[in-house]
């Protein structure tokens, strides 16, 4: 039998702590109970406040109201003085920067000519450096040339100078024999 007054105890145990619970909701409703009456006696305080923070709202948007008339009629008066005008300046400046890349189209094809032009002339000069180079090169052979010319006839007028001083004396030994012709030799 001893499950019996165990399960006595756990019931009065369980019962004994609803019962304390229920003493503290109790205690806490009498607390609301007591904050009630302080409100109500508080409650035409907050009712005056109520109402001026109404007033104070309703001026509030009636001032939002009036500065939304005037953005929406600056909004208007913009509007009606600027767009016509902004559509002229984006026409302008649309023609302008037409003018601008036609400019700079027409450019680039006087600069591709240009550039064609001064590859032609840099062709041309590159040729004429190269006739330059190789005349350059015939005149240094010519002046050699000239140089050996001028020897040869200095070497000629000193052989001419000895021949005549050598005809101017009489000769010491006796004349040498003709040269034979090979071709007239007998065989």
């Amino acid at each position: 039998m001893t499950v019996i007054p165990g399960l006595v105890r756990r019931a009065a145990a369980e019962v004994e702590r609803h019962l304390r619970e229920g003493a503290g909701v109790l205690v806490r409703a009498g607390r609301d109970l007591e904050r009630s009456a302080e409100l109500i006696r508080l409650l035409p305080s907050f009712m005056e406040r109520v109402l001026i923070i109404e007033q104070a709202v309703r001026d509030q948007d009636a001032e939002l109201r009036a500065v939304r008339a005037e953005l929406d009629s600056l909004v208007r008066q913009l509007n009606d003085r600027l767009l016509p005008r902004l559509d002229e300046r984006m026409d302008d400046t649309e023609r302008d920067l037409a003018a601008v890349a036609t400019s700079l189209i027409r450019t680039g094809r006087e600069n591709a000519g240009n550039s064609t032009r001064l590859e032609a002339a840099e062709r041309r000069v590159a040729d004429l450096r190269t006739k330059i180079a190789a005349l350059e090169q015939r005149t240094g052979l010519w002046r050699d040339l000239e140089s050996t010319v001028s020897r040869f006839g200095d070497d000629l007028d000193a052989m001419r100078a000895r021949m005549a001083l050598r005809t101017a004396e009489p000769p010491a030994e006796a004349a040498p024999a003709p040269v034979q012709n090979l071709t007239d030799r007998p065989a």
